[in-house]
């Protein structure tokens, strides 16, 4: 697992530099080195990777199975570090266990900002709410409607030049036949390999690396999210509204990012209970529950339930999922579960008090009924 974590916060070091490998990354260099030297002291050393860069090139866009190393049980075998040149999920997720990678530098930097500008505004909880959704709902932008963004965002706000932030022309490199695509399902830019647009391998909708029968044409000159925006708010940012939007159609006060973020919902039922949501989008449980750390729900605003939530998602690539999750869950007054499954306890909870206050009700008509 080390060597892993090492070699992941080197790669995205790489990919930050767009594929540029020379000089290489110091964790880069080492996590290499520990793979070699596990083929020299075993029984092929002939098969080790005979430079970086053929580790880079060839051995990062194998599967694990493939390596004819160990690897920790923890760990998927068929999961590979690279998909065409981009570093995948699992390796971004072994990055923060190394102990971060420039992708969550530069959200935190970001969010950090955010958090600072908003908490001095008159409206700051209405505000982050509203900048966090636009980059949840908005992955890719003409130039126009990113000039009408910053409009937005600008003027008696100041927060133009921390969208600016947030995106950056798209790369050639996501063009096919000259035009650029969106995904029909997560609606960012697609991938494009083998002359073909593909799923975006942080889609959870389809494969990574199918091809997309159905596409959406962009503008030839648009913006996309940066890829530490992209990872850590858009993705799980579209189960947490998806969440937020199904608790308001039942009729529930929910918060969406209460007080600037300190957990993502807060779910007022009638009864007074509040629940206080966090969701996390990990494609590893065991890195999950490594990144949680001691402390999952800050006390304010108050609750009464407090509930981790993965995305419905994850149990089609991951069935025992929730299994392995519970199996190092260390928290006693907080639950995981899957979103399907916390809105379903929503639901019931929500039934059975509008049962229970339509019997008070009628047993209040009947005794005034009596006594009239």
């Amino acid at each position: 697992m080390p060597a892993l974590e090492q070699i992941s916060a080197g790669l995205i070091q790489v990919a930050q530099r767009r594929g540029q490998l020379y000089p290489y990354p110091q964790s880069l260099q080492l996590g290499y080195d520990k793979v070699v030297l596990s083929f020299l002291l075993g029984e092929e050393p002939e098969q080790a990777p005979c430079s970086l860069p053929d580790f880079y090139e060839q051995w990062c866009e194998k599967p694990f199975s493939e390596w004819n190393v160990e690897v920790d049980a923890e760990i998927d075998v068929e999961n590979t570090l690279l998909f065409f040149g981009e570093p995948t999920e699992i390796t971004i997720e072994l990055a923060e266990a190394f102990g971060g990678s420039v992708f969550s530098q530069e959200q935190s930097r970001i969010a950090s900002t955010l958090l600072q500008r908003c908490q001095s505004h008159s409206q700051g909880v209405q505000l982050y709410a509203k900048f966090r959704r636009f980059i949840i709902e908005h992955p890719v932008l003409t130039e126009q409607e990113f000039v009408e963004a910053k409009g937005l965002f600008g003027l008696g706000v100041g927060l133009a030049d921390l969208l600016e932030e947030c995106y950056e022309p798209a790369p050639s490199c996501h063009q096919w036949q000259g035009n650029f695509y969106a995904c029909p399902y997560c609606h960012a830019l697609t991938a494009v390999a083998y002359e073909q647009v593909i799923a975006n391998p942080d889609c959870n909708r389809c494969p990574s690396g199918r091809r997309l029968k159905r596409k959406v044409k962009l503008d030839s000159s648009i913006l996309k999210l940066r890829r530490g925006i992209e990872r850590f708010w858009f993705y799980p940012g579209r189960a947490e509204v998806r969440l937020y939007e199904r608790f308001v159609e039942l009729g529930l006060e929910v918060e969406l990012y209460p007080s600037c973020d300190c957990y993502d919902l807060r779910v007022t039922f009638p009864d007074g209970e509040v629940w206080a949501i966090d969701l996390k989008d990990y494609s590893n449980p065991y890195l999950l529950v490594k990144h949680l750390g001691d402390k999952l729900l800050p006390p304010s605003p108050t609750w009464d339930l407090g509930y981790i939530i993965i995305p419905n998602e994850r149990k089609r690539d991951r069935p025992a999922y929730l299994k392995e999750l519970k199996s190092r869950w260390r928290w006693q007054n907080i639950k995981p579960m899957f979103d399907d499954a916390v809105f379903a306890l929503a639901k019931k909870k929500l039934s059975l008090q509008t049962a229970e206050s339509t019997q008070r009700s009628d047993r209040e008509r009947k005794v005034k009924h009596e006594r009239d």
